[in-house]
């Protein structure tokens, strides 16, 4: 692979003071990065074919996505105190939500049961719970009578 670093150099120096667009910028820096981490061509003698390749050795083993897509980016901007600012936000927020908050109509009827919301829910789930036991072959008497109450107090 031929690297462009020397054409790049070469072009610098004859030519006049030029301020580079943002895009030409960027590749330059590709460019300079590529180059930089361009592995090192090992003889044949070296590479052994019958052998695995050691990953814990190779350069892969310390190579990161950032060099690779980061371009000359080597190190976070986060700012000293966000993991204190975070932390305290987040005990806030825990803290008033689940201790310091009372309870409103909507946490009272969230409380509800399904059963009650819905009209005849409770009874159909309990027939196809019926069937599931009599083709499985399980007690179904829990059912039968909680099927059969459910039923008296919908006459009553």
């Amino acid at each position: 692979m031929v690297s462009l670093v020397p054409v790049v150099r070469m072009m610098s120096l004859h030519a006049p003071r030029v301020t580079l667009k943002p895009c030409h910028r960027l590749c330059c820096q590709l460019v300079h990065t590529s180059y930089r981490y361009k592995s090192t061509k090992a003889s044949e003698e070296e590479i052994d074919l019958d052998q695995p390749l050691k990953f814990s050795t190779s350069r892969a083993a310390t190579w990161k996505a950032r060099d690779t897509y980061g371009g000359m980016v080597t190190e976070d901007k986060m700012p000293w105190y966000q993991p204190y600012v975070v932390a305290i936000s987040l005990s806030t927020f825990l803290l008033y939500f689940c201790v310091l908050r009372e309870e409103n109509d909507v946490d009272t009827s969230l409380n509800t049961s399904l059963y009650d919301r819905i009209e005849g829910l409770e009874e159909k789930q309990l027939e196809l719970t019926l069937e599931e036991y009599i083709q499985a072959g399980k007690d179904t008497e829990p059912v039968k009578a909680r099927l059969k109450e459910l039923r008296e107090s919908k006459t009553n």
